[in-house]
């Protein structure tokens, strides 16, 4: 008998995994730049796609996409920066990051050193 070659069986614990058809890659970059710079990205068969660049200074730019189930391009655009941090946006609806809210605990059985870390805290 034949096995079906979309079918592996997983030899550790029995399970049938199904897989998928790979996706052509149609086009591809990846350049890397002696100064810190970068762009990279590809372009797929199926519509996916994503594409990056950082400067020598820091910020990073991107955007990726898909094609939904029902046809529809589903695009995100981001950027990054010190002053902004991670910026997205996702088809057309800029989205707010996490605001970050600095605390300071003290540690009183060390010779009072400070300890301090961030945590997230949702902004919406």
């Amino acid at each position: 008998s034949r096995i079906d070659p979309r079918f592996i069986q997983n030899i550790f614990s029995n399970e049938i995994l199904q897989t998928t058809t790979p996706v052509p890659i149609l086009k591809y970059i990846n350049q890397h730049n002696n100064d810190g710079s970068y762009t990279y990205g590809y372009q797929s068969a199926d519509g996916s796609y994503k594409l990056e660049t950082r400067l020598a200074t820091g910020e990073v730019s991107g955007k990726y996409g898909y094609i939904d189930s029902e046809g529809n391009l589903k695009e995100t655009v981001y950027g990054a920066d010190e002053e902004h941090g991670f910026v997205p946006v996702l088809d057309g609806v800029q989205l707010s990051a996490p605001s970050v809210e600095k605390t300071v605990n003290f540690d009183v059985t060390s010779s009072n050193s400070i300890v301090s870390s961030s945590r997230s805290v949702d902004s919406s």
